[in-house]
């Protein structure tokens, strides 16, 4: 069963990975990153490095992925939507099993702008039909 992270270089995704590797064989896991020299010691660890850059769908490569753990990317919220759109879509039609969306406490009635991307994000998991479970995340929890 593989289980693919973006974001893997970041600060949760690495955190997520790190945790990951002591619990499960590095040969189920796979990461999505758009620096894959990044994420060359993952690789030397037998980790499945793939190179993903949510601004062009069409690095993206989910193909064999059981389970999707989506971090939520940074920047510009129409941009942040944009690139979380295109993630869900490549999932979708590589017929990923499971998506897992690291989302944000009260994302659907949140007044705080910063949940609006979340809300947004949350709406296209959910129109996509992917099984999916949000994790709703307090802000800067990985610190």
């Amino acid at each position: 069963m593989t289980t693919l992270i973006t974001g893997a270089t970041g600060h949760l995704g690495a955190l997520t990975v790190d945790h990951l590797l002591r619990r499960v064989p590095a040969s189920d896991l796979a990461v999505s990153v758009r620096d894959p020299a990044k994420a060359a010691a993952l690789a030397a660890r037998g980790v499945d490095v793939r190179r993903g850059d949510f601004d062009h769908p069409e690095t993206l490569d989910f193909v064999g992925v059981d389970r999707l753990l989506l971090i939520s990317t940074d920047g510009p919220d129409e941009a942040r939507i944009t690139k979380q759109a295109n993630a869900v879509r490549v999932a979708q039609e590589a017929g990923v099993g499971h998506l897992v969306y690291s989302s944000v406490i009260d994302a659907p009635t949140s007044p705080l702008g910063l949940a609006a991307v979340h809300r947004a994000t949350e709406e296209l998991v959910r129109a996509s039909g992917i099984p999916f479970t949000f994790l709703r995340n307090g802000m800067y929890h990985e610190k």
